[in-house]
């Protein structure tokens, strides 16, 4: 024992101690989860690259729109190219994370526009891709899996930050894509963490069967996010061009706290309530060590 190191002696209780790490939390909860939240990087068995499937389906029944949206524009409202040889076209994945999809989805907007100049003006202008997620997504692990220089159409660039502020100068992109991204929302409402508030939901991780101050206080963060992504959009896309997001949605006469369609669909997908006890799982452990920390103290 090293008796020259003063012993400390904690006044907290666990309670009071657990109380006050909640509230840290709760900090980073509310207006911080740009700096800590992204898929799991990685290509390991574990990682988003090795368990995207669902995001992949979504994005490959959405590719004829995309498709279709891309035909649809007009080069000649935001290019010359005609006169300038050089042009070059800009596209943006938002909200890109890892892996395949991403990839695939940038391969394809490049192919078709590439396609597209090729045919309506007989040139070929160069590509720039920019990736952008969360400055904690795995950039590295992007980029890593990127195709060679001498086989892809673009360059391509990393965009850390978050896709409800401004993200680029404006008049800066062409196409920009946010696929399966738009879900996530800036920040956890605060009412919903305030445990003073009729919109606590008792630390709960799902709204799904919550009650409608939850459900309402969700609704109004989710409406003020996309109004603050769309402005941003608004700045940075040029005349012309094209915005094209996916993103889940519930049918107009379904209750907004039933997320999973049917009343009986949380029997036939356990997500939600796997998610509650996994959730409530990682709450139990961390309490545990917690406590043990401070009677270590003691």
């Amino acid at each position: 024992m090293e008796l020259s190191r003063p012993m400390t002696i904690s006044t907290t209780s666990p309670r009071e101690g657990l109380e006050t790490n909640y509230e840290e939390h709760k900090q980073t909860w509310a207006g911080g989860l740009h700096r800590v939240l992204c898929m799991q990087g990685g290509d390991d068995d574990g990682s988003y690259a090795k368990n995207s499937e669902a995001p992949a389906s979504a994005i490959t029944l959405s590719k004829p729109l995309l498709l279709t949206a891309i035909q649809s524009l007009n080069l000649k409202l935001f290019s010359r190219i005609e006169e300038e040889k050089d042009c070059c076209i800009r596209i943006a994945d938002l909200g890109c994370a890892t892996g395949y999809n991403t990839l695939a989805t940038i391969d394809m907007v490049v192919e078709c526009l590439r396609k597209k100049y090729i045919h309506e003006c007989g040139v070929e202008p160069e590509f720039e891709a920019f990736f952008s997620d969360l400055p904690s997504n795995d950039f590295n692990s992007l980029f890593r899996s990127l195709p060679a220089a001498t086989t892809r159409h673009y360059y391509a660039a990393g965009v850390p930050g978050s896709f409800y502020g401004r993200l680029f100068p404006k008049r800066k992109l062409h196409v920009a894509v946010s696929l399966s991204a738009l879900n996530w929302l800036s920040q956890i409402p605060d009412a919903v963490l305030d445990k003073r508030s009729a919109a606590w939901n008792k630390g709960r991780v799902w709204i799904h069967g919550a009650k409608k101050e939850v459900v309402e206080a969700y609704a109004k963060q989710s409406e003020e996010d996309l109004e603050n992504f769309l402005r941003c959009r608004k700045e940075e896309i040029v005349h012309g061009g094209i915005l094209f997001m996916l993103m889940g949605g519930r049918p107009g006469f379904q209750q907004p706290e039933n997320q999973l369609g049917d009343p009986d669909s949380s029997a036939k997908h356990p997500f939600a309530t796997s998610m509650d006890q996994a959730w409530q799982d990682l709450l139990k452990m961390t309490k545990r060590r917690e406590t043990g920390s401070i009677f270590r103290n003691i």
